[in-house]
């Protein structure tokens, strides 16, 4: 029970690393405020963790929707007395290079993985610097290290949020706000699902993702969902401004 008695706010926790992240940390005794977008999702995971005798609220919205996100944070620390912890962790994929990705496209993921993050710490960092500080983690990728063919936007974004959470670990050092990002690898969520299933072969691809792997298996949501939880826990306390990889040594292996 590691967060006892604090309350945290996580956006896409209706499917994969965002799921697996709320159910954790209600787990370890956190209430919790789920925001996505999918509300028959969003639905099952507050119903998870009130059938494990936790307690979450949920709140249907876009991230890159900074009103919506406004009103669902600043309604979550009125319910649970403040906020100690937030997880932003929605995120989109759309395919293309530079020259192929539409305008639309490219706003779009822009502003679900770099705004909607911006919006989460906006609205958020204030409650946590009420409470005398708090853990603010963002979800990255390792796309945001290193290039792959055909990912434009969405490794531009995930970059800049690495960059971004650095930023504001520097500017809310003094506040005893902490800021670290996650990098995660290939991870068998949702998302990468539909990348799957784009193949001639899903289960080939599956399996060939597995053995790139240098641990030989692509990771899964609670392996991310671990690393939030140290970087919210008291054993992360002298711990700001970095980026977690967490990707089964791929990057390690990449030079």
């Amino acid at each position: 029970m590691r967060l006892q008695g604090k309350a945290a706010f996580v956006t896409g926790a209706g499917k994969g690393i965002g799921r697996a992240v709320a159910l954790l940390f209600a787990r370890e005794g956190a209430q919790v405020a789920l925001f996505d977008r999918d509300h028959d999702a969003l639905a099952d995971t507050q119903q998870q963790i009130s059938t494990a005798g936790g307690k979450a609220l949920s709140f249907d919205g876009d991230v890159s929707d900074a009103a919506a996100v406004q009103a669902a944070v600043d309604t979550a620390a009125e319910r649970f007395g403040g906020l100690d912890f937030l997880v932003a962790n929605a995120g989109v994929a759309i395919p293309g290079s530079v020259v192929d990705i539409s305008l639309e496209d490219w706003q779009r993921v822009l502003g679900i993985n770099l705004n909607g993050v911006f919006h989460v710490s906006k609205y958020g960092i204030p409650h946590l610097i009420r409470r005398g500080g708090g853990s603010v983690i963002n979800v990255a990728s390792t796309q945001g290290w290193r290039g792959f063919p055909g990912w434009s936007g969405y490794s531009a974004s995930k970059g800049a949020i690495i960059a971004l959470s650095r930023q504001v670990s520097m500017e809310y050092a003094g506040k005893k706000v902490r800021c670290n990002s996650i990098a995660p690898g290939a991870i068998d969520t949702p998302m990468n699902e539909w990348v799957f299933s784009q193949a001639a072969d899903p289960v080939a691809e599956r399996a060939k993702w597995d053995e790139q792997n240098p641990l030989g298996r692509i990771g899964l949501a609670e392996d991310v969902a671990n690393a939030a939880l140290y970087l919210a826990s008291d054993e992360s306390s002298w711990v700001t401004g970095i980026c977690l990889t967490v990707d089964g040594g791929q990057l390690a292996g990449s030079g």
